[in-house]
């Protein structure tokens, strides 16, 4: 397998280490503002689980669309990836409590 000309410059690296950061805030912040507008309507153990589902799909569809999508989650449907992220958050909320 050749290996590409310019694949560790620096710029490459520094453009794949903002669009990690970017990506970490977006998730972050989503997950945050969507549990706290969902805690309202519904309750808070699913709120949770859901608003991190939705932010996770939302921040993979984004950073497709912008053609950085994460390394390990390259050949992964954001839906699918949501989904494993509520699902996980789920998981854990009922064996913590």
């Amino acid at each position: 397998m050749a290996r590409r000309k310019g694949a560790f410059r620096p710029a490459a690296i520094a453009r794949r280490v903002l669009f990690f950061v970017a990506g970490a805030l977006l998730t972050g912040f989503l997950a945050v503002f969507l549990n706290a507008v969902l805690a309202l309507y519904i309750p808070r153990h699913f709120a949770m689980s859901l608003a991190v589902g939705v932010s996770v799909t939302a921040t993979l569809w984004l950073l497709r669309l912008a053609k950085h999508p994460p390394l390990l989650l390259k050949n992964v449907h954001p839906l699918a990836a949501g989904f494993c992220a509520g699902l996980g958050v789920h998981i854990a909320r009922l064996w913590l409590r």
